[in-house]
C-alpha cells in the first residue's frame, strides 16, 4: 500500500470563532450598521420536499424587534393558495414581511411548493431583501441580497454548511451532496461491514470505529487456533509497526481492503479475526478536545463466501464452535450493502452512490512511524470524498490563488484525484502546541454530475470553543 504521511493528530483548534454564512464578495460586517443577508445565495428542493426554510442572518444580536421586507420574482410559477407556491408568512401585494425578534441571530421564512415539477422543467423564485427596519439602528443591505430558490433539482450556487457531526464525541457520520445541500447523518456505530455492490466481491471495515481484520490459516470458522488468534491480536493496534496491514487502504481504493477479494473457490476464502474497535466515546473532554473512542467492542471471527451473485457471511464469537450465517445481496445503485453485528441484519447507511460528495467522519488512517515503517492511526475531524461515486478533488494553496479570486477558468483537470483522503484532515492542524484552522488552503470538488465547486473550511468549533462543529463555505464554479 502506498501511503502519504499526514502528521496531524487530535487536539484543539482556535476557539471563539464566529462565522456567518454569507458571500465573501462583500465585507458584510464591516460597519456599525445592522445588516441582514440571506445565509445562502441559492436553495433547491429535492423531489421529496414540499417546503423549504430560508434563513436570514444578522450582523449582530438585535436588542429590539424589527422587520425585513422581501420581494420576489418567479420564473414559470404563480403565487397563491390554488397556484404553484406560497410563503409563510404570506405575501401582501408582492411583499413578504419577516419579523426580526430581539435576542436572536437569524430569522426564517418558508417557501411551500404546491404543484409537481417535471425533471426537465426549470421553475424558480428569486427573493430579494428590499428594506430592513431596526429601531434605533442604521441598517444596510449587503452580502447575499438575493436567494434563488429552485423548485427543480439544480446545482446549488453554494453557501455555508455546518454538518451535524454531533460535538466532541463526533457520534455521527454525515454524508453531504453539494449540489442539493442534502445532508444524511447516521450514528457511526450502526454498521460494521460494507459489502461492495460493484463488479468485484469486496468487504470493507467500519474504519470510524477503528476496526482491524487479520487473516487466519483456517477455512473452517468453527475450528481456529487460539494461539494464532492471540498472536495476531497484538499486531492489530495503533502505533505498532505493521498494523497498517490490517486496515483498509485509506485512499478508498476498493482493491485495498484488509479482507481479500472473495473468491468463487470456497477453499480460497479464509477465516478472519475482526477487532471491532471502540464504542463511541461518552466522556466530556476539556474545551477544544475530543473524546471519540469509548470502551473496546471485542472481537469476532468471520468467513465470507460467494453464493451466486450474493455474499454469504459466516460469523461467530471468537471461542464459539458454531456459527451464524446470512446471505447479503448487492444493492443496485449504492456503493455498499451494510451489515451490523448488533442487529444481525443489513442496515441503511450511505445515500445512493451518485448522491453524496463528502463524508464527515472519524477515520482510521495510515501514518509513518519515526524512523521506518507504517502504522494504523485514528483521526477525528476527517472528511472523505466519494471516489466510488466518481467524486474528484484537489487542493489549492493561497500562494497560487486566493479563494475569492479562483474562477472556473483556473480549474486544472490534471490535478483531480479519485482519492477519498484528498481533504482528509489536511484542513486543520491540531498537533500541540500549535493548533489552528489552515487558512492557506482550499479545495476544488468535481461531483458525479460534472459540477465544479471551490470549498474552504471556516470552523472546527462552535462559538463556545467546543469541537465537533465543522463549518465550510463553497461556491459553484461556472
Amino acid at each position: 500500500m502506498k501511503t502519504k504521511a499526514l502528521l496531524i493528530t487530535a487536539g484543539i483548534l482556535l476557539s471563539g470563532l464566529i462565522l456567518f454564512g454569507c458571500s465573501s464578495d462583500d465585507d458584510l460586517w464591516g460597519s456599525n450598521d445592522f445588516v441582514a443577508a440571506f445565509k445562502n445565495p441559492s436553495e433547491s428542493m429535492n423531489p421529496q420536499e414540499n417546503s423549504i426554510e430560508i434563513e436570514i442572518v444578522f450582523s449582530e444580536i438585535p436588542v429590539s424587534d424589527g422587520w425585513i421586507d422581501i420581494q420576489f420574482h418567479s420564473d414559470n410559477l404563480i403565487y397563491g393558495d390554488l397556484q404553484d407556491f406560497t410563503t409563510s408568512p404570506e405575501a401582501s401585494q408582492g411583499t413578504i414581511r419577516i419579523p426580526i425578534q430581539k435576542n436572536t441571530d437569524h430569522s426564517v421564512f418558508k417557501v411551500n411548493r404546491l404543484t409537481d415539477v417535471l425533471p426537465d422543467e426549470d421553475k424558480s423564485v428569486e427573493f430579494s431583501i428590499v428594506q430592513i427596519e431596526m429601531p434605533g439602528k442604521l441598517t444596510a443591505i449587503q452580502g447575499n441580497k438575493t436567494v434563488l430558490v429552485s423548485f427543480s433539482e439544480t446545482a446549488a450556487l453554494g453557501g455555508t454548511l455546518s454538518p451535524e457531526v454531533g460535538g466532541p464525541n463526533e457520534p455521527n457520520q454525515v454524508y453531504l451532496e453539494l449540489r442539493t445541500k442534502i445532508e444524511t447523518a447516521i450514528r457511526r456505530d450502526i454498521w460494521d461491514l460494507g459489502f461492495y455492490s460493484g463488479d468485484q466481491y469486496r468487504v470493507k471495515l467500519n474504519t470510524s470505529l477503528f476496526m482491524f481484520a487479520g487473516k487466519l490459516s483456517s477455512t473452517n470458522i468453527d475450528q481456529v487456533s487460539s494461539s494464532e488468534i492471540q498472536a495476531i491480536k497484538s499486531k492489530m493496534t495503533f502505533l505498532v509497526e505493521g498494523s497498517h496491514n490490517y486496515v483498509d487502504d485509506p485512499t478508498g481504493d476498493i482493491n485495498g481492503t484488509a479482507i481479500a477479494e472473495i473468491s468463487e473457490n470456497d477453499s480460497e476464502n479464509f477465516v478472519y479475526l475482526l477487532k471491532l474497535g471502540n464504542e463511541i466515546g461518552t466522556d466530556t473532554p476539556e474545551p477544544g478536545g475530543v473524546a471519540i473512542a469509548g470502551a473496546e467492542r471485542g472481537y469476532k471471527k468471520i468467513r465470507i463466501l460467494r453464493q451466486g451473485d450474493d455474499y454469504l457471511l459466516q460469523y461467530a464469537d471468537v471461542n464459539s464452535t458454531t456459527h451464524h450465517q446470512i446471505v447479503i445481496s448487492k444493492s443496485n445503485g449504492y456503493n455498499f450493502t451494510f451489515f451490523s453485528f448488533n442487529t444481525e441484519n443489513t442496515v441503511s447507511v450511505e445515500p445512493k452512490a451518485n448522491r453524496w460528495d463528502l463524508n464527515f467522519t472519524v477515520k482510521t488512517e495510515v501514518e509513518v512511524l519515526p524512523g521506518e515503517g507504517y502504522t494504523a492511526y485514528g483521526y477525528s475531524d476527517y472528511v472523505e470524498t466519494n471516489p466510488l461515486g466518481n467524486v474528484k478533488a484537489y487542493r489549492v494553496y493561497t500562494d497560487q490563488f486566493s479563494y475569492d479570486g479562483f474562477s472556473f477558468s483556473d480549474i486544472n483537470e490534471s490535478k483531480f484525484e479519485l482519492n477519498q483522503r484528498t481533504i482528509g484532515a489536511s484542513w486543520r492542524k491540531v498537533t500541540p502546541p500549535d493548533k489552528y484552522l489552515y487558512d492557506n488552503i482550499f479545495y476544488i470538488i468535481k461531483d458525479a454530475e460534472g459540477n465544479y465547486y471551490k470549498l474552504k473550511f471556516t470552523a472546527l468549533e462552535n462559538e463556545n470553543g467546543v469541537r465537533g462543529y465543522p463549518q465550510f463555505k463553497y461556491d459553484l464554479l461556472r
